[in-house]
């Protein structure tokens, strides 16, 4: 199939119901993590900002056509799991999942100490909504994201994140994939040790890795999706996805998730103008760095639909931001972009080139690829088929003009366009009417959907 020019198919979305934590947070995070239960009829939400997980009932949309709020009962995970095991020093929770056959409830728990394992707490789901603690089980350092990749399989993108910074005798732990077997209560941690000795390599497929640093602490997972007795795992900060093979429990390949090329499509990087200007730049890329993954299966074939968020790393003293202010006179990172040459008068945020490997020193990079893209899986690793683009910045200027690139703690239209513009973040796949569509969640404006 020829995805580049697969016929647009409208799908209307109407609102019928909503829940309000009664809590907000500019920086986000306070429900932003949920999991729908469809045996028992209940959602659970992780609650950021309480830092409990709340159970939403969901079964009273099938009594009526809409509802205006729904209520939701709070659940203090940190309560049950510190009475269960008080060697375990809580830190946070930071996901949560549903098993298909409805029965068990899995969040992720990270450690209070950065460099610490983390958790998966097994609750059994009752019929009313609450749940009941299980089992305990140790996985990686922080693990971010949690999901079932069978109903006695449940996996955890552990990050690692070096969040002292980096520098000699400052930890960075190790990023990993657990693979937790339910029934047992165990679970493999599997790290990236195996491709300390394949830098190199990676670096030249387009994997961006930081300067003298191992590719096992290096990597760090941010999202999985299942297909095919795989699991496909992004590293966002690397640019790539990851392969596991959920028989042996080993990492079969990691691939470059590749790059927005500016020079051919329009990117409105001008914060100044308070509007819509898509330009081109020669030397322009868009290091797409996804954060959520989903995957599905057409025709015989697997497919993965990334988010193209990016994101900065930004730990204690470290920051690889490189902003350039054009209204001072600053050019861009390699001198290609001027003031006089491109008109910009504000401020642009450029990836921090010189700090890493696995990019072109003739090219300046932004962070995010303000797009999805779909990836076919093969024989020899994963191949792009579509990419949308400039499609999110041109339709969210079109419905909505008065929220173009805003951020999340001001309506100020053009806000975000020097930085990572309207920022897809999640995806998820669905079925309506035998048709297949793909939801991509935009952090900073609105959702967009396209029909597969």
């Amino acid at each position: 199939m020829n995805w580049a020019t697969a016929p647009v198919r409208n799908l209307d979305l109407t609102k019928v119901a909503g829940y309000e934590a009664g809590e907000f947070n500019v920086d986000g995070g306070v429900m932003e993590i949920v999991s729908y239960n469809t045996v028992n009829g209940w959602a659970y939400a992780v609650n950021g900002q309480s830092g409990l997980l709340t159970a939403i009932a969901l079964k009273t949309l099938e009594e009526k056509d809409t509802v205006d709020l729904l209520d939701g009962n709070d659940i203090d995970v940190k309560a049950l799991v510190e009475a269960a095991d008080e060697n375990f020093a809580y830190g946070d929770m930071t996901s949560v999942a549903v098993s298909p056959d409805g029965k068990v409830l899995a969040t992720a728990l990270q450690a209070e100490g950065y460099a610490d394992n983390g958790r998966v707490a097994l609750f059994t789901c009752n019929a009313d909504g609450s749940l009941t603690l299980q089992k305990l089980v140790t996985v990686g350092v922080q693990p971010d994201m949690v999901t079932f990749a069978d109903n006695n399989t449940v996996l955890t993108a552990d990050e690692g994140e070096p969040r002292q910074g980096y520098g000699q005798d400052i930890a960075d732990p190790k990023g990993s994939v657990s693979v937790v077997d339910v029934a047992a209560g165990t679970a493999t941690v599997v790290t990236f040790d195996a491709f300390d000795a394949q830098r190199d390599q990676l670096v030249s497929a387009g994997i961006v890795l930081k300067k003298d640093t191992a590719p096992s602490v290096d990597l760090e997972p941010e999202y999985i999706a299942v297909s095919g007795g795989n699991a496909y795992v992004t590293i966002q900060e690397a640019n790539a996805i990851a392969v596991l093979d959920l028989t042996s429990k080993t990492f079969t390949g990691i691939y470059s998730a590749g790059f927005e090329d500016y020079s051919t499509t329009p990117v409105d990087i001008d914060k100044k103008d308070g509007a819509y200007g898509p330009k081109t730049y020669e030397s322009l890329m868009g290091i797409r760095m996804p954060d959520g993954i989903a995957a599905f299966e057409k025709d015989g074939k697997t497919y993965l639909l990334t988010a193209n968020e990016g994101d900065s790393r930004e730990w204690e003293d470290y920051l690889n931001e490189d902003e350039r202010n054009f209204k001072d006179g600053d050019t861009s990172p390699t001198g290609a972009i001027t003031a006089d040459n491109s008109g910009l008068t504000g401020k642009v945020v450029f990836f921090l080139a010189e700090d890493y490997d696995g990019l072109n020193s003739q090219k300046d990079y932004l962070f995010g690829g303000r797009s999805f893209t779909l990836d076919e899986v093969t024989d020899s690793g994963i191949q792009e088929v579509y990419t949308s683009g400039d499609d999110f910045e041109s339709l969210t200027a079109q419905y909505l003009p008065g929220y173009f690139n805003c951020s999340n703690d001001n309506a100020e239209v053009d806000d975000r366009s020097g930085k990572k513009g309207p920022e897809a973040e999640s995806v998820t796949v669905g079925t309506v009417d035998g048709k297949i569509y793909a939801f991509i969640a935009l952090e900073r404006t609105h959702r967009r959907r396209d029909g597969l």
